[in-house]
């Protein structure tokens, strides 16, 4: 009994919903939001039932895609469930940016049409405003850098996704809360500088494999070995960072590193 529990927790498919509360000063009405990151057309049940029941339970104000919700070298069923059952929530606002393995598909403008079909703002270096009872949020968002490179291991971040970071801070007002969604975590350094209070990534799977009592997952993109930013809640000076571990069940199998949903409150002070 003891191994098949081990064995169970230790490669468990089952998303957990970790919960993250937030208490900014610009905040005077509770917001929920979900991210949601690197589903790689994973299904979770008939017609993603596992995670729209997850989101109608939680009843989210937005839904934040931080990108690889495509995979290509996955069918796009799992994708167009998932797009067809959030769109079945009342009263939410979605919002998607690209990652890596949108850009692998070769098919990115086909992707973002596909999104903007089912409601999904796509954001690619711009900023919006919201309006969640009376809440004012500023919601930006950047494509992956791999989106303006051929190379896909991008070594130095092109100017244009710099453009677009730029574009993104130009449109804060500097008076309501703000958040930036994009699909990497390591690039903090333009991250700590970038106006917003709050980023929400992804595209480093948790690290993969957790070792328990270590605190950090194995591998990571971009980051390699025992990476600092695979999954959790980091300070980046005044800038508060969110990463999901994301919902992938394809590909590398995950030890001790369940796939996750992710929950925001944002709650007044």
């Amino acid at each position: 009994m003891k191994r098949t529990s081990w064995r169970n927790t230790a490669f468990s498919r089952a998303p957990v919903v970790r919960i993250y509360n937030e208490y900014p000063d610009l905040i005077t009405q509770p917001v929920t939001i979900a991210l949601i990151t690197d589903l790689h057309s994973t299904r979770y049940g008939r017609r993603q039932e596992v995670l729209v029941h997850a989101l109608r339970k939680y009843n989210p104000d937005l839904i934040l895609l931080a990108g690889d919700i495509v995979d290509d070298q996955v069918p796009l069923v799992g994708t167009r469930e998932f797009l067809e059952g959030i769109r079945t929530l009342p009263f939410t606002r979605c919002f998607y940016v690209t990652g890596n393995h949108e850009q692998r598909t070769g098919r990115l403008d086909a992707i973002k049409k596909r999104f903007t079909s089912h409601g999904v703002t796509v954001l690619s270096g711009e900023t919006r405003t919201v309006n969640i009872r009376g809440q004012l949020l500023e919601i930006g968002g950047v494509d992956d850098p791999t989106v303006f490179t051929p190379n896909r291991f991008v070594r130095r971040i092109p100017r244009q996704w710099e453009r677009q970071l730029a574009d993104c801070r130009a449109g804060l007002s500097g008076e309501r809360y703000s958040i930036l969604l994009t699909h990497r975590p390591e690039l903090t350094r333009y991250y700590r500088e970038s106006g917003f209070d709050l980023v929400v990534a992804g595209h480093a799977h948790g690290g993969q494999v957790r070792i328990p009592g270590l605190g950090r997952g194995l591998l990571a993109p971009h980051q390699g070995l025992f990476p600092r930013y695979a999954g959790g809640r980091y300070r980046l000076g005044r800038v508060t960072m969110i990463v999901s571990r994301g919902l992938c069940l394809n590909r590398l199998p995950r030890i001790f590193n369940p796939p996750e949903l992710v929950m925001i409150h944002l709650l007044p002070d």
